[in-house]
């Protein structure tokens, strides 16, 4: 059994072990969750969307194992046919993609019926590419700055693909881009530059809403927007509103150590409790102590990127991991911060806890990059001791 997991199982050792632990945790609540919708669509059969979870998660963990065993070079030399594939996807996508919750976010394979959504294609292909072009221009006959225009301007493209349907992840995406670039060494100049004209962009965009029919949803992100500054409760979008207080009463009456597993009391009226506000049933049903665990493994995460980073003898692995464990951090503390009520609700998923196919599977896409990082830096580290040992 451990030569079969020495085998199989490469890289660092303690990212392993929080894949695990979330998708056993996320086994755990999303099985919880889903009691109610289990009732609503499934006649009543509560293990149904467990075993659909459970699906996607072994999916997962085999997607993990296949790609951390492939040498990161191949990234590079795909990373710029895998962003523009991606970027075709999602002008598919915004002219006759599947409406769902008034957006246009998701796309079917004809034939085979199954449903998708391109952003996360385009998420870790444009990870994939900045950490290509940024590593090129690490030379000392070139300068990060050069990598700015290239860059930006297929970030604009995805972003500009997906702000429409998807205000949240385009900025996340676009955050995530500045962060890697600054850590890239490109002049800050350049990107206070683009922060504050995608403010004003934006700002002038939500002044517009009621005149722009191709962003159907502009009065939903503005009312989002104006709820969480102004914390009105006569907000526009009662909704929202709705969603952020049950999720707030769930974590309230969690306390220190929860209700226990499955007795949870804001699954009945919290809209997407396993999902988007996953992590309000979490810290109701565990306590602060799991909300603690959760928050803790994310964190473990990015520190050991960092000690992957630090291992990285070349600039394309270490800005790939780099970029990669900033999407999912970010976006697991946008997800918390949303269920505490430090955020305006944006929709976005736990990573690897949120039951979400789509959202699962590329998540472990994700790790089997940053765990493939790994695997050649351990694999490079043994050959130099073994050459020097000679």
């Amino acid at each position: 059994m451990n030569e079969v997991l020495r085998k199989y199982i490469k890289g660092d050792r303690i990212i392993w072990y929080v894949i695990l632990a979330l998708a056993v945790f996320s086994s755990l609540v999303v099985y919880s969750a889903t009691g109610n919708l289990a009732y609503k669509h499934q006649d009543g059969n509560v293990v149904y969307y467990l075993f659909r979870h459970a699906k996607f998660l072994i999916l997962g963990i085999g997607i993990i194992i296949a790609v951390h065993q492939i040498n990161y070079k191949w990234f590079a030399r795909f990373a710029t046919v895998f962003l523009y594939f991606s970027i075709l996807l999602l002008a598919i996508t915004a002219v006759s993609g599947v409406n769902l919750n008034n957006a246009s976010r998701w796309l079917t394979v004809p034939v085979v019926g199954i449903s998708f959504q391109p952003s996360e294609i385009a998420k870790l292909a444009l990870m994939m590419y900045i950490a290509k072009v940024l590593a090129q221009y690490q030379a000392n006959d070139r300068t990060a700055d050069e990598a700015f225009k290239p860059i930006m301007l297929h970030v604009a493209i995805v972003c500009g693909l997906i702000f429409k349907d998807d205000f949240s992840t385009a900025a996340l995406i676009g955050a995530t881009s500045l962060v890697v670039m600054f850590i890239g060494r490109v002049s800050l100049k350049y990107l206070l530059g683009t922060v504050g004209t995608v403010i004003l962009v934006a700002l002038f965009l939500l002044w517009l809403s009621d005149y722009l029919p191709f962003w159907h949803r502009a009065s939903t992100v503005k009312a989002r927007i104006e709820r969480f500054i102004s914390n009105d409760d006569d907000s526009k979008e009662a909704t929202v509103d709705y969603q952020s207080q049950r999720s707030q009463m769930a974590i309230a009456t969690g306390g220190i150590r929860g209700k226990g597993p499955g007795n949870s009391h804001q699954r009945y009226f919290l809209p997407h409790p396993y999902s988007d506000f996953v992590y309000a049933i979490i810290v109701e049903e565990w306590g602060f102590i799991g909300g603690f665990f959760v928050m803790l493994a994310y964190l473990i995460l990015l520190f050991r990127a960092g000690v992957i980073i630090r291992a990285s003898s070349r600039t394309f692995p270490a800005f790939l991991v780099i970029g990669l464990a900033t999407l999912l951090v970010v976006q697991a503390f946008i997800n918390m911060g949303v269920a505490v009520g430090v955020m305006p609700v944006t929709g976005q998923p736990l990573p690897l806890v949120s039951m979400g196919g789509t959202s699962t599977l590329f998540t472990c896409l994700a790790f089997g990059a940053i765990l493939s990082v790994s695997r050649n830096n351990i694999e490079e580290k043994d050959l130099a001791v073994e050459a020097e040992s000679e």
